[in-house]
């Protein structure tokens, strides 16, 4: 018999009961919760994702990897093969998942870390349930030029269902009148169309102006966009806003601030060096980097280097002469591409993108000087993009700067002692000069005066550029870019004394001496015109021509032609060197899907066909007349400082060269990248030449891939090398003497063994490694390289007529001759590292963070002996390349470059800390009846820092300092010669990173 429960007892049963139920409700709820608080973590984590025409699968494998995930399905249920395209920048999982499984009727739900992927069942259901199938909507989408766009995905807003267009940019959906159609691809604007009961959709979408910036168009023909860690070769990409945000008023230095692999830095008394800056990749010589505008060859410089300084005997190309303000983005390809570009890339590649925007422009005023004072100057600029038609573009760069002179001479010391060193005082034992000046009362015997201006050249300069297209019929459009520019540089040269016995002085013009100014004008001018045709899937057509054109006017003033004596004038036009170029070419490209097994196939062919013109044009006769004085007294002819170009050295030759290639890129597979390249081309005046390049990606998994190529490239000779006549003054051993260049069709040369020029040709290897982490927050590349160059061309030392006997009877009256000829060969081995980090923090504010460094390193391997009749009749060795010019080629550029950069954004105020490390330099002297010695100036640490504030949208203020610490490079010892007296502290035999301190600028950049 069972006892029947109590009351009290029953009550607190169900009270125990209750409170089980309570306790059980909140553990599932806070289950629940936690799985929701859970599940919002990780469909919050951060993603930046580009892929197109991709397997579902492979894209989801890619999120697998960056948001710490597993997503699980069945392929055959949702179909994961099927190709899908999308792009995002920092945006929430959640946001992902439905632009990317939406339009394939995919449903997800969060399971802990997993993600489980199923088919729209309801949406299906219901479907069926309805008494009647929506209507069936088809339709076109095209990009604004008539281009088929496949891949697009299209999905009605505020549902689960959805397409993507196919090869042909159709597509086909189930849709009711009342839906919207949400058209969306990567590089275009999201669309939306509402349905009104039409059955047809064509769409034309407009190009984002926010297309991704790491996305590089040289080193590649190919129509796949790749971004920095997808390309089979390595490509920096510089947005504007990173040239800008240097300080740095002009586009090399900006480059040069910013790109660890790239050299540039201003000169000192350099000649021509002071006209147009010496700009290098990887240590080599300028003449082996090629700069392109928008893909195009750019024209070089008309003069020749010939002073003892980084790039000697090399044609640079002015980059100056396109202002920054035009450029959108460089990007520099760190490999040879000889083989899709022709002569000159061994090194690398410098491409500059014009701007193309309309309805947006830009203003920018800057003023910034040394912290000694000096180097004061302004920079004013304006940018603005105007509509042509209804869908073209003019963009248009105003550009000018006025910047004053910098000066880090000592004062002069012109006493020599015993054995050609130089001490650091007067001694008793004072030059004729430096007595009568004293006895005069000029200067006193230990007076602080100095004689010249040793640093930045006093420069003005202008520049307007434009960028043109228009669309036409048929997918073409025409296009055309180009600019003139125009800079005045007022050089110095070095002080030549009153001692009547030397010849270079005339004391009946200048008793205390003097110092030759050398101002110079250049101008330039630049056109290419072209239409083309560009699809997606068809053939891309591009024909084109251009004219570039390069002149530098050449004065001196304050001056004197020697042998003229008191007769000879102060001033003097020296005469003009000019350079032209013509490239016509016709360039097709096509890229295919699917083909023969391969994801991608792109193939291009191409021909070009250039003309060079070089010319020589004579100065004023005084300016290179030969005196009386010459043969009486010793006295040097020609105007001091820089000789004029005579009569019969008066150039004008020309050269053409055709060439042709065939350029293949494929991936044959989702993670292998395969690319060959050959190019023929043909020169009139020595020959022909055959380059190649294979490259090859293979990716790992989706965030590490391997990189490598190998090439095959050249170098022509120039024509501004081997048609060079000039005469040309320089300082040895604290002389001044004058060098007379003579051109490779002189047919003295060959009666003393020398052959003409012929190409350099280059063997280039590079292998490298590409990665991403943190859910691509961090981004690095690190590639390892080796360039082996023969017959590189050089200029030899300069020949002293009077100790070989060879020389004498063919130039009997020339001081010192020089020349060009395939001397040496050389062998360059570095390594790049480049990495960045970005994080965005609470409240958006922004961090930032890079580190660049290259380390490399070029060895002459083997040199080529003195012609046995140029040794002949001379018991001294001959040396046509020694200590000084070796250095130049071996140590005169930093081996090792490091470059960190950190930047915070809060609110409207942004601040970047900036550090550049420059490596060693060393440069050779030789001394006068002393062994050769050499120098070496340590590597060193520059800081700079800025603060930029936006006021508003419209106007944002810059402060900052370059080089805030003061740094310099070390000084030249005083007792070499190459101190010339005081007047050279800094060498100017190696390129470092400038001689000028700290800078400190404001600007003031307008957007409108």
């Amino acid at each position: 018999m069972h006892r029947q429960p109590t009351l009290p007892a029953l009550l607190r049963a169900i009270m125990k009961i209750t409170v089980c139920q309570f306790l059980l409700a909140i553990l599932f709820v806070s289950i629940a919760v936690a799985r929701e608080g859970r599940a919002q973590e990780v469909l919050g984590r951060r993603i930046t994702l580009t892929a197109v025409g991709q397997p579902a699968r492979s894209v989801l494998s890619r999120l697998e990897q960056q948001a710490d995930i597993r997503f699980m399905y069945s392929a055959e249920v949702i179909q994961a093969d099927r190709a899908v395209s999308i792009s995002v920048q920092e945006q929430r999982l959640d946001n992902v998942l439905n632009q990317l499984l939406s339009p394939l009727r995919i449903t997800y739900r969060v399971v802990g870390q997993q993600i489980v992927l199923n088919l729209d069942e309801a949406s299906a259901k219901s479907e069926l349930q309805m008494p009647a199938a929506a209507p069936t909507i088809s339709g076109k989408v095209t990009a604004k030029n008539g281009e088929a766009l496949p891949g697009v995905n299209v999905t009605i807003k505020g549902k689960t269902r959805g397409a993507s267009t196919d090869a042909q940019g159709q597509f086909k959906l189930e849709a009711d009148a009342g839906e919207t159609l949400v058209f969306s691809f990567i590089g275009y604007k999201n669309q939306e169309v509402a349905l009104t009961g039409q059955t047809t959709v064509d769409v034309v979408l407009e190009e984002s102006s926010a297309t991704l910036q790491e996305v590089a168009v040289v080193g590649s023909r190919s129509n796949v966009a790749r971004t920095d860690v997808e390309r089979p070769v390595p490509v920096d990409v510089l947005t504007a806003k990173e040239l800008q945000s240097t300080g740095q008023t002009e586009l090399s230095q900006q480059v040069q601030f910013t790109s660890p692999s790239f050299n540039s830095a201003k000169n000192g008394i350099n000649g021509v060096a002071s006209y147009a800056d010496p700009s290098s990749l990887k240590g080599l010589s300028p003449d082996q980097m090629l700069v392109l505008v928008d893909g195009k060859r750019r024209h070089q410089f008309g003069a020749v280097n010939l002073n003892v300084t980084v790039g000697k005997g090399t044609v640079v190309t002015d980059m100056n002469a396109v202002p920054s303000l035009a450029v959108e983005r460089l990007e520099i390809l760190r490999d040879g591409a000889a083989a899709q570009y022709g002569s000159d890339a061994i090194a690398g590649i410098v491409n500059l993108n014009l701007k193309k925007s309309v309805g947006v422009g830009s203003a920018l005023v800057q003023y910034g000087v040394t912290s000694q004072g000096d180097g004061g100057g302004y920079t004013v600029g304006v940018n603005y993009g105007f509509r042509l038609a209804k869908t073209g573009y003019l963009n248009v760069t105003g550009s000018y700067q006025d910047a004053a002179g910098t000066d880090r001479s000592d004062p002069y010391n012109p006493q020599p002692v015993a054995g050609g060193a130089y001490t650091g005082a007067y001694t008793t034992n004072r030059t004729t000069d430096e007595s009568t000046r004293e006895a005069r009362g000029v200067y006193g015997q230990y007076g602080t005066f100095k004689v010249t201006q040793y640093g930045s050249s006093a420069l003005k300069s202008g520049q307007l550029f434009y960028n043109a297209g228009i669309p036409l019929t048929n997918n073409w459009s025409l296009y055309s870019f180009g600019g003139y520019s125009r800079k005045r540089v007022n050089a110095l040269g070095f002080f030549r004394t009153a001692i009547p016995t030397v010849g270079t002085t005339n004391p009946s013009i200048y008793p205390d001496g003097f110092t030759p100014q050398l101002p110079g004008s250049v101008q330039d001018y630049s056109v290419v015109v072209g239409i083309r045709k560009k699809v997606l899937t068809g053939w891309n057509f591009d024909f084109s021509t251009g004219y570039g054109y390069n002149y530098l006017d050449q004065n001196v003033t304050n001056s004197t032609n020697a042998s003229l004596g008191a007769a000879s004038p102060k001033d003097f036009y020296v005469g003009r060197i000019t350079f032209g170029q013509s490239v016509s070419e016709a360039n097709l490209n096509k890229t295919m899907f699917g083909v023969a097994g391969t994801k991608t196939l792109s193939l291009a062919l191409g021909a070009q066909y250039r003309v060079d013109r070089f010319q020589l044009m004579a100065g004023d006769p005084a300016s290179f007349q030969v005196g009386p004085l010459a043969a009486t007294n010793n006295k040097i002819p020609g105007s001091q400082g820089r000789v004029g170009i005579s009569t019969d050295d008066e150039t004008n030759r020309t050269r053409s060269n055709v060439g042709i290639y065939a350029d293949v890129e494929s991936d044959l597979t989702d993670k292998l990248l395969v690319a060959a390249a050959l190019r023929y081309e043909n020169y009139s005046d020595f020959g022909s030449n055959l380059s190649g390049k294979l490259a090859t990606r293979l990716k790992l998994n989706d965030n590490f891939s391997i990189r490598g190529s190998i090439n095959r490239g050249f170098r022509a000779p120039l024509l501004q090398q081997v048609a060079n006549a000039v005469t040309t003054s320089t300082v040895q051993n604290g002389v001044v003497t004058s060098t007379k260049e003579i051109p490779n069709s002189d047919p003295r040369l060959a009666q003393i063994g020398i052959e003409d020029p012929k190409a350099e040709t280059s063997w280039n290897y590079n292998i490298g490694l590409t990665a991403k982490a943190a859910r691509n927050k961090l981004l690095f590349t690190l590639d390892a390289y080796q360039i082996d160059i023969r017959d590189r061309i050089i200029i030899t030392e300069n020949l002293r007529v009077a100790n070989i006997a060879a020389l004498k009877p063919l130039f009997p009256n020339l001081q010192e001759i020089t020349f060009f000829t395939n001397q040496v060969n050389t062998q360059t081995r570095g390594v790049d590292f480049v990495t960045s980090f970005r994080q965005t923090l609470r409240r958006s504010n922004v961090f930032t963070a890079s580190v660049a460094l290259t380390v490399n390193k070029t060895s002459i391997v083997g040199t080529k002996g003195t012609p046995a009749q140029l040794q002949a009749g001379t018991a001294t060795p001959i040396l046509l390349i020694d200590t000084v010019s070796r250095a130049l080629i071996e140590t005169s550029q930093p081996h090792t470059k490091v470059m960190v950069s950190l930047g915070y954004q809060v609110g409207k105020l942004t601040v970047t800390l900036r550090s550049s490390y420059f490596g060693a330099v060393t440069a050779w002297e030789k001394p006068s009846g002393l062994p050769h010695r050499a120098q070496t100036f340590g590597g060193k640490n520059l800081f700079d820092l800025s603060a930029v504030y936006a006021l508003n949208k419209m106007f944002s203020l810059t402060l900052g300092g370059n080089n805030i610490t003061n740094v310099y490079p070390d000084r030249v010892f005083t007792n070499y010669a190459s101190y010339s007296n005081g007047q050279v502290p800094f060498t100017r035999n190696a390129n470092q990173f400038g001689f000028n301190g700290s800078y400190y600028y404001a600007n003031l950049m307008i957007n409108f």
